[in-house]
């Protein structure tokens, strides 16, 4: 059996469910079961096994569970990879960013961490000075909102490990927008028949209101972000912001601070 030749990197609060939904409609792609497979995580270096991770697509091949999936048509997800133990993994896999406005996505993890009960203190505020203090740190905690989103100290380290061509970045504000027909790079880098992927796969899409809308629910909204918060983070990150800017060749309208 081949090895896992796709793989989603990240990043969390950024569409990865809705990509793996996406994805999984297509006829040539496979995405196992369990979407986020721990043997790329940091946690198990010494316990998982490649064999692990591949056991997870036994079904790929198997016309029984879908027919025209070819055997190599495989795609796996992770929250938190280990890029080296990823790449001595899956040395021959394409790697795929999804990567929201990192000041936003700071703000969507805080809240999503808070209602999951994993964040101590009561305000997003709090949380940032904690981390600017030092009070928090990679090290010690999960909960470092900045650090998690400082894009370039996490995909040089994929860059250290994989090419640059084998990995795409996709703008999450961009590929979410139906106008904008963002998922066609995607469908390109996987080989894929243009305009074979559709944001219709996804659970809860309304093409006339906000992406992801959760049909037959109250979706609770975060409050707003204050305006000296957001000025601050936008001056930190301002140097992420600017390199995937660089790397992508363009402009990010979509991550342009409106003053």
């Amino acid at each position: 059996m081949k090895q896992p030749d796709f793989i989603i990197g990240g990043a969390t609060r950024s569409g990865i469910t809705a990509l793996s939904q996406i994805l999984e409609q297509h006829p040539q792609i496979f995405i196992p079961h369990r979407k986020e497979h721990q043997f790329f995580h940091k946690k198990n270096l010494l316990t998982a096994t490649p064999a692990t991770c591949r056991i997870q697509f036994e079904d790929a091949a198997n016309v029984e569970y879908r027919t025209q999936i070819p055997e190599d048509r495989i795609l796996h997800g992770e929250h938190e990879y280990n890029p080296t133990r990823a790449y001595a993994g899956c040395p021959y896999a394409k790697v795929v960013f999804t990567l929201r406005d990192p000041v936003e996505r700071a703000y969507a993890q805080f809240h999503h961490a808070l209602a999951e009960k994993k964040e101590s203190v009561k305000t997003f505020e709090h949380a940032i000075e904690s981390e600017l203090s030092n009070l928090r740190s990679p090290d010690t905690t999960g909960q470092c909102w900045i650090y998690k989103n400082q894009y370039q100290t996490h995909l040089e380290h994929w860059f250290a490990s994989y090419p640059k061509d084998k990995i795409l970045i996709l703008i999450y504000e961009e590929w979410t927008n139906p106008s904008h027909k963002g998922l066609r790079p995607l469908e390109t880098f996987l080989g894929l028949q243009q305009d074979s992927l559709s944001l219709e796969q996804v659970e809860g899409f309304d093409p006339q209101g906000t992406f992801l809308s959760e049909k037959g629910s109250k979706v609770k909204k975060n409050p707003p972000m204050s305006e000296e918060m957001r000025e601050k983070l936008e001056e930190i990150l301002s140097i992420d912001k600017t390199y995937i800017t660089n790397l992508l060749g363009r402009e990010i309208a979509a991550w342009k601070h409106k003053v």
